[in-house]
């Protein structure tokens, strides 16, 4: 399935990728889902810490479009050069469409973090995966939207992914 068959008046839970994809225009289906989105058809949710991974994606990218930073290990560079990170303005303009946008920021809780560790042991997931199906679970929320086929072993949940990648 594809962001484009989440019912209409569902609760989604929205990975980084689709964001990304989205603002890189690599998928009209991600930008599509995000309009729907905004006109309140589909009830986005955005964990906390996925909000944070896309604010550092979009920095980090934002630098390296400048020319400021090359090569692996972008946080480190930029950590090297504050002056910089002062300067970055395209991240925080972006940043803001999102919020704009009117996504439910969901923030973890503990228990979270104690139910992201069992889902590890049992799906395989990396930490920050997990904690997006803790939260999932905890809202009882089954629509979860990521490029990320990793999400696919979890049982019980409703993957949309984007089929129309550009590659």
């Amino acid at each position: 399935m594809n962001p484009n068959d989440i019912p209409a008046d569902e609760f989604a839970l929205i990975d980084a990728n689709i964001f990304l994809y989205a603002a890189q225009q690599l998928s009209q289906q991600c930008t599509e889902l995000l309009y729907r989105c905004a006109d309140d058809e589909v009830k986005g949710i955005l964990p906390a810490h996925i909000l944070a991974e896309i604010m550092h994606h979009l920095m980090t990218a934002e630098a390296r479009d400048n020319g400021w930073i090359k090569g692996p290990n972008p946080a480190r560079q930029l950590a090297e050069k504050p002056e910089l990170v002062k300067v970055l303005v395209r991240y925080e303009e972006m940043v803001r469409d999102i919020l704009a946008i009117g996504f439910q920021i969901e923030p973890l809780v503990e228990e979270d973090f104690l139910s992201a560790i069992m889902i590890q042991r049992r799906f395989g997931l990396l930490t920050n995966d997990a904690l997006s199906i803790a939260i999932a679970q905890r809202l009882r929320v089954k629509n979860f939207v990521s490029a990320d086929k990793a999400f696919a072993r979890v049982q019980g949940l409703l993957l949309y992914a984007p089929d129309d990648l550009v590659a």
